[in-house]
């Protein structure tokens, strides 16, 4: 069976074959994947993308992938990255056009459609699909079903990782922006501190998924813009999770220390700790920003 997103990574020169190796054993939710990593470029990736099929994401049934029964319990999950996402794009897609790739509950689309001249969005999972067609919303299944053209700003906030093939579809992507269009990627990070520096064995087997085919590097994620035509490349890192998360992880092993240790959290200390890992390349995040 074909493995497009190795195949690329190769034919893109991001990784050397040879220096690939068997990183963690499985990942969370099936015994038979394996993580691969490259010693020398530090991406990460499954051994295998065949589990999923083009019918995974579309035959999800309701809001249960947000372990909700409607769609507002389900953006309460949300609703942080939601609005920090708003906060930090917002000028960017002010009086523009925008498209979100993987829009799912649309939290997104709620807000940004304060600010943007029109929304629309690709959602491959048909019943909520529906349900945001139903509030008004433009929105389509597929990046290749997607009748829009000529749009400003297009997001794909963690759904890059979930596609089999990535190298194609940003040249579709590409081809829907206006002259000077510009695309967000948001995804997790390979060089993730907790698996980077930590090397938190209960990190690794929470966070490694079946879904997340694959983890980026800034340069690997620099790599797949140009290639598929995009310029002014940026890619900057981002911190998700506070160091009150990361101390919970290193004492319990369990995720949720924000919660549990919200005691230990504040301002001044999570800016100076998302400061520091990113002048070391290890956030949980990397974002990338690029023009037509």
């Amino acid at each position: 069976m074909s493995h497009l997103i190795e195949e690329q990574l190769i034919a893109l020169n991001i990784i050397d074959k040879a220096k690939v190796t068997e990183f963690y054993p499985r990942v969370r939710d099936n015994d038979k994947v394996k993580v691969l990593k490259c010693a020398e470029s530090g991406v990460i990736y499954l051994s295998s993308t065949n589990h999923i099929a083009d019918s995974y994401y579309t035959d999800q049934k309701g809001t249960n992938y947000w372990s909700s029964t409607t769609r507002e319990e389900g953006l309460k999950t949300t609703h942080e990255d939601d609005h920090r996402r708003f906060n930090q794009f917002k000028d960017l897609v002010k009086g523009k056009s925008y498209l979100d790739v993987g829009s799912g509950l649309g939290g997104v689309l709620d807000l940004f459609k304060t600010v943007a001249t029109e929304v629309s969005a690709v959602e491959p999972q048909a019943e909520i699909r529906e349900l945001l067609n139903s509030i008004g919303y433009k929105v389509y299944g597929s990046i290749e079903s997607a009748p829009v053209k000529n749009i400003d700003v297009i997001s794909l906030f963690h759904v890059f990782e979930h596609l089999t093939d990535p190298l194609n579809s940003l040249k579709q992507l590409h081809n829907l922006l206006t002259e000077k269009g510009k695309i967000i990627i948001e995804v997790p990070h390979a060089r993730d501190v907790l698996i980077e520096t930590y090397n938190s064995e209960n990190f690794k087997g929470h966070t490694f998924w079946s879904e997340h085919l694959i983890l980026h590097t800034r340069k690997s994620l620099e790599t797949f813009l140009a290639n598929a035509g995009f310029k002014n490349i940026k890619v900057t890192g981002f911190q998700r999770y506070p160091l009150a998360n990361h101390l919970h992880w290193l004492n319990t092993g369990k995720p949720g220390g924000q919660v549990h240790y919200a005691h230990l959290r504040t301002d001044a200390l999570e800016n100076e700790y998302a400061k520091m890992l990113n002048s070391i390349d290890q956030t949980d995040t990397i974002i990338a920003i690029a023009e037509k």
